[in-house]
């Protein structure tokens, strides 16, 4: 059974909650700063969801995750999800960022797809597969 089901965790996390965070941890290790997690227009009309945004000295990045159980083509490969539909939504989410926080457009903006991919034998996340750019249709 995964770690995330065990009784003794009230509050167990999903499998893309686990992802998220393993895709936090690379991006860390690639020297960015994660500032926000989950980021959504919290007033009014919710327009999409950021699973986390990242920077650096010159960039601010923003991510989505996607995490898939090796093997398992369920729900289709991860970047297949991120189709039109999707990268409208994570468009209007990161307008939206940017007029409550204007002064992170001083920063180079990106969209970058982290595909995560969880061994279910060896229960570990293999090395993230970041697709950097994937959304480049800011107009």
């Amino acid at each position: 059974m995964p770690r995330w089901f065990t009784s003794k965790n009230k509050n167990p996390k999903t499998l893309g909650q686990l992802g998220e965070e393993a895709a936090q941890e690379e991006y860390k290790k690639l020297g960015y700063k994660i500032i926000a997690r989950n980021e959504y227009n919290k007033k009014g009309k919710r327009l999409g969801e950021i699973d986390f945004i990242a920077k650096d000295k010159h960039s601010i990045v923003f991510v989505e995750v996607k995490t898939r159980t090796a093997g398992a083509d369920k729900f289709g490969k991860g970047v297949e999800s991120v189709n039109i539909y999707k990268q409208q939504k994570l468009l209007r989410a990161i307008k939206m960022y940017f007029l409550r926080n204007p002064k992170m457009l001083e920063f180079r903006p990106q969209i970058d797809v982290c595909l995560m991919e969880y061994g279910e034998f060896d229960k570990t996340f293999k090395p993230a597969i970041i697709i950097p750019n994937a959304v480049e249709d800011w107009n």
